[in-house]
């Protein structure tokens, strides 16, 4: 090999380093960026939210035997009190008390005049503090920031958009979406309760409830 192949390899290959590093770096970037619904809590508070599940299970199925008893009111009751420790499993996390902050300032919004909404951010800013620094919860701070801008009229856009960003950002589908599946399921069971309701009209909320303990306890089951 002479002088001029080892001079021309050696130039290929400084001039090819940049463009290695910015794809090693692009990688890099890809590998850490934060994932929607992913940002699930530890097993201490998963292990709280599980109490108030059993308790929200147990409720419904004494509703469910009310109700075949022909006992309306407590079958109402009963299921009014699951409802309630259903709402108190959401809350359960520095991450849940945020997202449902987020709710919040999205509900509080009545028209496009959004004066009354903005004063909900520092509070908003304060709970996103209390959680860890790392990656997700930088990016859920971006996404508020840019609501918080554009509310301002500083920046153009959606800002109700950027918040459920950061509220997907900070939540747990595995956990969420069964959990609030249920919640659903008993707003709607309570609208149409009655003495010619059906025994199995309890089922897709039994079905979700057990989904969403089975989550807090760990057992792997979607």
């Amino acid at each position: 090999m002479n002088r001029q192949t080892i001079y021309t390899g050696k130039h290929l290959l400084w001039a090819c380093i940049p463009f290695l590093l910015l794809s090693f770096s692009m990688s890099v970037s890809a590998a850490t960026l934060p994932k929607p619904g992913s940002y699930c809590p530890g097993k201490d508070i998963l292990l709280v939210a599980a109490e108030e599940l059993s308790v929200s299970l147990e409720r419904v199925i004494h509703s469910r035997a009310a109700l075949i008893n022909k006992n309306q009111k407590m079958a109402i009751s009963a299921l009014t009190s699951a409802g309630t420790t259903m709402h108190l499993a959401t809350s359960r996390g520095a991450a849940a008390r945020t997202i449902l902050l987020i709710d919040a300032i999205i509900e509080a919004r009545t028209s496009e005049d959004y004066t009354q909404t903005l004063p909900w951010f520092s509070l908003l800013y304060t709970s996103l503090l209390t959680l860890p620094d790392d990656a997700t919860v930088s990016a859920a701070n971006d996404s508020v920031g840019r609501a918080e801008s554009i509310m301002k009229g500083e920046k153009d856009g959606d800002p109700i958009k950027h918040l459920r960003d950061a509220r997907h950002l900070l939540s747990c589908d595995d956990f969420d979406i069964p959990l609030q599946a249920a919640i659903d399921s008993q707003d709607k069971l309570m609208k149409q309760l009655g003495q010619n309701t059906k025994n199995n009209a309890y089922d897709p909320l039994v079905d979700s409830l057990r989904r969403a303990l089975a989550y807090t306890l760990g057992t792997g089951e979607k």
